[in-house]
């Protein structure tokens, strides 16, 4: 980022927000969350165009409402989250796109392999909640290939084809808290939001 650009910290607020995923299996598609993961974002000026952000995702919290699938995908045939107990994202670019959407651009890392990601998100706005705290909101759709990243576990069918999908399908919506407030400074007039 610039020098002289004043520039907002932003955390995930856990709470508000969730990451979901989506795989076929078999004839239907399986849903799955993480509800534990944290993140942070550094915009400068007004925007989220040109911002920074970092994501931690931890595999031992995935919840399918199964424990036998649970546990099966905390193990070495997917995530293996006694040896890789974080799924990381960090974007090299997030710029602003077409209308309210914002291409980001960053590393993946799941089980220790990398993979550039491009992705779009929605941005939903900026306003206060009850208490007077700023929230942004955000809304992300993405694809990716587990085999990327060395997921390749599967069951070959009688009949042709495999149990599971390469493609999995991700949804987050995202409420980021505001830590940081511009300082106001000569001809920055902070307004109440």
């Amino acid at each position: 980022m610039e020098k002289n650009v004043i520039q907002t910290i932003w955390a995930i607020d856990p709470i508000h927000s969730q990451i979901r995923f989506e795989a076929r299996y078999l004839l239907s598609h399986v849903s799955g969350w993480f509800p534990d993961f944290e993140g942070t974002v550094i915009s400068s000026g007004e925007g989220f165009d040109q911002s920074e952000l970092r994501v931690a995702i931890y595999t031992n919290s995935v919840y399918t409402g199964n424990n036998e699938r649970d546990r099966h995908l905390r193990s070495a045939d997917f995530f293996d989250a006694i040896n890789y107990p974080v799924i990381g994202f960090h974007s090299t670019g997030v710029n602003q796109a077409e209308g309210d959407l914002l291409k980001i651009t960053g590393l993946l890392d799941i089980k220790g392999i990398q993979v550039k990601q491009e992705m779009e998100t929605r941005y939903l706005g900026v306003q206060p909640d009850q208490l007077g705290n700023i929230k942004a909101g955000f809304s992300l759709d993405a694809l990716f290939n587990r085999k990327d990243f060395g997921i390749s576990w599967n069951q070959l069918l009688d009949k042709g084809g495999t149990l599971l999908s390469d493609e999995i399908r991700v949804h987050a919506d995202v409420q980021l808290l505001r830590l940081t407030s511009p300082p106001a400074s000569p001809g920055f007039v902070q307004q109440n939001q």
